[in-house]
């Protein structure tokens, strides 16, 4: 993990110095979810993205090629993340990404919820502050918006895919030893997937998009034990509202719940299911 945080300063020093003409970007992002049975969670997000170009060429699809480097910071009433992405864009329908980040977790007592758990032969345990929740990452992402060859303001059709693979650890955690980081599930150190399909439509209106969007996940990928396949569909709205403000809707459904017993233990549902229902409030500057 410290060869992959040392590999992302050094290229985005060495990005930052040989290329002129970098723009930045930042957002702040406030989500609210409720799940089944009223559960409740919230979030906060502070990102800034410095845009390099780079592999410019000529015609639309080398035309605005560029490197970002992306920095963000999330918190929520248990837990705080920090990260850093590199995100290569060497044709217009196509990026390449590498990250990771780190984080930690504390107990809210008064709502019954631990930020980090650790499996203690018998069952997940607090762990509050106890060690480090780490990560690293590679993506590869695909996506064309019809709107960059169609004229029109009604011509904008959104397809995206997104795979990604992570390795997901806890630093007091030992081999094979359960743990859990901000309410997520129990999890191992080891190797993961992540896939995400999306299809929208934009439209030069107040609620400037509606879309549908997969996101499938296999944890322990290359373990023969590793989990099942497991999926959240997820219908999308967002709304305008102005002045850099936007406000996204989803409504999910998942194939999988949190066992009754042991919420820490996921499992598959007979049939897809209600999941949440969740607000993501945005600020661009």
């Amino acid at each position: 993990m410290k060869k992959l945080i040392t590999l992302l300063v050094v290229l985005s020093a060495i990005s930052l110095t040989l290329f002129g003409a970098v723009s930045g970007s930042g957002s702040a992002k406030l989500t609210l979810a409720v799940g089944a049975n009223f559960s409740l969670d919230a979030k906060a997000d502070i990102s800034y993205s410095l845009k390099i170009p780079m592999l410019e060429g000529e015609g639309p699809l080398f035309s605005g090629n560029n490197l970002k480097v992306k920095l963000n910071v999330g918190a929520s009433p248990i837990a705080a993340t920090g990260s850093i992405d590199v995100i290569l864009t060497p044709i217009a329908i196509a990026e390449i990404s590498l990250g990771g980040g780190a984080g930690t977790g504390w107990d809210l007592p008064v709502m019954k919820l631990d930020g980090l758990r650790l499996d203690n032969g018998t069952k997940l345990v607090s762990d509050q502050l106890g060690g480090v929740y780490y990560f690293g990452r590679a993506g590869l992402a695909l996506q064309f918006d019809t709107g960059a060859v169609l004229k029109g303001d009604w011509s904008s059709v959104l397809v995206r895919t997104y795979h990604e693979l992570n390795y997901k650890g806890y630093t007091n955690a030992g081999v094979g030893q359960a743990w859990e980081y901000e309410t997520g599930g129990a999890m191992v150190n080891g190797f993961n997937y992540k896939g995400e399909y999306i299809l929208a439509y934009q439209m030069p209106l107040k609620v400037n998009l509606v879309g549908a969007q997969l996101e499938s996940y296999v944890y322990n990928a290359f373990d023969s034990a590793h989990s099942d396949f497991l999926y959240d569909v997820s219908a999308l709205a967002n709304i305008d509202l102005g002045k850099n403000f936007s406000l996204l809707t989803v409504v999910q459904f998942s194939n999988y719940k949190k066992k009754d017993v042991d919420t820490s233990l996921l499992e598959l549902r007979d049939k897809v299911g209600f999941k949440r229902v969740a607000l993501v409030a945005s600020y661009s500057f």
